[in-house]
């Protein structure tokens, strides 16, 4: 029993390092210019619009996959989303793909 809280502990302090390594990574990324201009290659694409609620005004760009290396995607990866339809699909991204599955080993 106290192996296991152990390993979740050490487990846990690993993978929050690495997670942050990789958010700071993305936050530099979603400051480049080749960032803004693939993003503005995806706005103008879809119109000035939401592609889910066909919204317009303040957009964001979802990336609706992930490269190896970030820089490297093609803006068929992106999407343009109003920032509420934004938030239901990166929740529902974060669900399916992200932490819940794999979280649910270590309970």
């Amino acid at each position: 029993m106290i192996g296991a809280l152990v390993l979740r502990t050490v487990f846990a302090v690993v993978w929050q390092h690495r997670l942050s390594a990789r958010q700071k990574a993305y936050r530099e990324y979603m400051r480049s210019e080749v960032w803004r201009c693939l993003r503005r290659e995806a706005v103008e694409r879809d119109g000035k619009r939401c592609r889910l609620c066909n919204a317009g005004g303040a957009l964001q760009v979802h990336h609706r996959y992930y490269p190896e290396v970030l820089g490297t995607e093609t803006v068929d990866a992106l999407t343009t989303l109003c920032g509420a339809c934004h938030e239901v699909v990166a929740h529902r991204d974060r669900h399916l793909l992200g932490w819940a599955p794999f979280l649910g080993r270590f309970r």
